[in-house]
């Protein structure tokens, strides 16, 4: 999600900070303003983010491991579902797709023995960390339930790709083969669960709507005897650090430790009305998020594999990896409304990982039940 296709927000309704133009409107697509369509309109989507002159900072200071999800293309495509797995009015095309994917490969950076047809691939650093990027979109199908926020389908549990064959087997033989004191996979969708009230997960454009696969993948961690893995996931627009477990993902063995590191910018879930499932929306207060203390343990209390969540800040994830241990620390902004540099302290989200157990539970939440 480097850039969004759609356009969601505007100065004009008071929720954007510039205004962007670029693309057409879909009067059969009310959530947006307008979208890109032509390589024309991804090229100028990235002309656009580029002109932010943090952004241009950013990149000047710091190497870049680039993934995708899904707005580099459009929200929620899947690439291996006839017509993207979306609704006829949505209006994915192949050609819109090519387009995207030309435009995100023109626009950041290259990598070594890559190709334009494949987009995962290993990066060693020293001894201590093989990252392991993973492609989450490009050979995923449909997302089963409608990704709706509703309890299991009937078809919940039915073999369904997110990875698809070649590339999850290439993660197992990678994971059993690396010599890094540290496998992290850099992760575009959570694989821990995120329920909610009555049953409900939180859509199923995540590793829980491909649960065969996520069991196949988590149970070759456990079997295989593979120590020191670490998730680290974005998607969500939300801090979240915990567990991650075979089975349902709640109740199941602790295998790896999960990070998700928020959002810059993009509205976090205590900026929007959010559906709790069964009914219940949460309000959500774009101008000044406070999501009671009282929803984040009721949720965690659901989630019994979450140590912390925040739904209302803003920032990004810290690793530090040595041959001792792992230390991640959530970097987080007191806001993002005005220009600050100022962070909230990190005590509460400073984690540490140590060798050969990667159960997190209990460091700043509740322990593990």
């Amino acid at each position: 999600d480097y850039i969004y296709a759609e356009t969601y927000t505007s100065k004009k309704a008071g929720n954007g900070v510039r205004e962007d133009t670029i693309g057409k409107e879909n009067s059969a697509n009310t959530s947006i303003v307008r979208e890109a369509i032509s390589l024309a309109d991804y090229r100028d989507k990235y002309s656009l983010y580029r002109s932010d002159k943090s952004l241009q900072k950013v990149h000047a200071k710091f190497p870049m491991v680039v993934l995708w999800d899904d707005h580099e293309v459009q929200d929620n495509w899947a690439g291996a579902a006839p017509g993207g797995g979306l609704d006829a009015v949505k209006k994915f095309t192949a050609a819109r797709k090519a387009a995207a994917t030309k435009a995100f490969f023109e626009s950041n950076p290259s990598f070594a023995g890559s190709s334009r047809k494949r987009l995962y691939r290993s990066i060693p650093f020293g001894g201590t960390v093989e990252l392991i990027a993973m492609d989450q979109r490009s050979y995923r199908q449909d997302q089963p339930c409608g990704d709706a926020v509703v309890p299991e389908c009937a078809d919940y549990n039915q073999p369904r790709a997110l990875l698809g064959n070649a590339q999850l087997d290439w993660v197992k033989s990678r994971l059993s083969a690396s010599k890094a004191t540290w496998k992290i996979l850099a992760n575009e969708v959570t694989i821990m669960p995120t329920r909610v009230l009555g049953g409900s997960n939180y859509t199923y454009d995540t590793w829980i709507g491909y649960p065969q696969e996520r069991e196949s993948l988590l149970t070759h961690i456990r079997d295989r005897g593979i120590k020191d893995v670490v998730f680290v996931t974005g998607d969500i627009h939300t801090f979240i650090a915990g567990d991650v477990r075979t089975g349902d993902g709640s109740t199941g063995e602790t295998v790896a430790t999960e990070f998700v590191g928020g959002s810059i910018t993009s509205q976090s879930l205590g900026e929007i009305d959010l559906d709790a499932g069964g009914g219940t929306v949460i309000k959500g207060n774009d101008a000044a998020p406070n999501t009671p203390t009282a929803i984040i343990d009721a949720l965690r209390g659901i989630n019994p594999q979450v140590d912390n969540a925040d739904f209302d800040h803003h920032g990004f994830g810290e690793i530090t990896a040595s041959s001792d241990g792992l230390t991640c620390k959530m970097v987080r902004m007191e806001t993002i409304k005005r220009k600050t540099t100022k962070q909230l302290p990190a005590e509460s989200w400073t984690y540490k990982v140590g060798r050969g157990a990667p159960s997190i539970k209990g460091q700043h939440g509740p322990a593990a039940a």
